[in-house]
């Protein structure tokens, strides 16, 4: 992953306070790339999208190796992300999300490269993450940082109708 220089930005644990906007970010980001990428309507999109991220929460119940933390920028919290660092294993980005009016000036990429020295000082043996091919910007940037595409994930609609899953 190549260098990227300090911003006057921190990685904090992400504060209670912000969770429900971050969460919020996650639920619409997932809603339209399901919309865009599979046909769901609006509503199914987002009940789907919600459940998933309520699944995750839950999940996440006291488990050691997850990491919740924030961007601070100017005493602000602009993003955050979501990820699993477990030693002599690679780690997985869950999510990432750099608040709209804050993206393009590479607070994303800081922060990817945070959480990679992070995983990385955990003793992780890579980083792998998962992103819709129809969202350019973010897989260019992960490409521009050392990322490999190493799958496809493919889908097969069972309905005639697009937009009724």
């Amino acid at each position: 992953m190549p260098v990227i220089r300090p911003v006057d930005a921190s990685y904090v644990n992400m504060p209670p306070s912000y969770r429900p906007k971050f969460f919020a970010a996650l639920v619409a980001y997932q809603s339209a790339q399901l919309q865009q990428a599979m046909g769901y309507s609006k509503a199914i999109a987002h009940e789907m999208a919600q459940h998933q991220i309520q699944g995750i929460q839950q999940d996440d119940g006291g488990l050691p190796h997850r990491h919740l933390i924030a961007v601070k920028w100017e005493k602000n919290i602009i993003g955050g992300a979501w990820y699993v660092a477990v030693p002599e294993r690679v780690s997985s980005l869950l999510w990432i999300m750099i608040e709209d009016a804050y993206q393009g000036q590479g607070h994303g990429s800081r922060l990817l490269a945070h959480v990679a020295e992070q995983a990385r000082a955990a003793g992780a043996s890579g980083l792998v993450l998962h992103v819709f091919t129809a969202n350019a910007p973010a897989v260019t940037l992960y490409q521009k940082l050392g990322f490999t595409n190493i799958g496809k994930e493919m889908y097969l609609p069972l309905s005639s109708k697009r937009g009724t899953h």
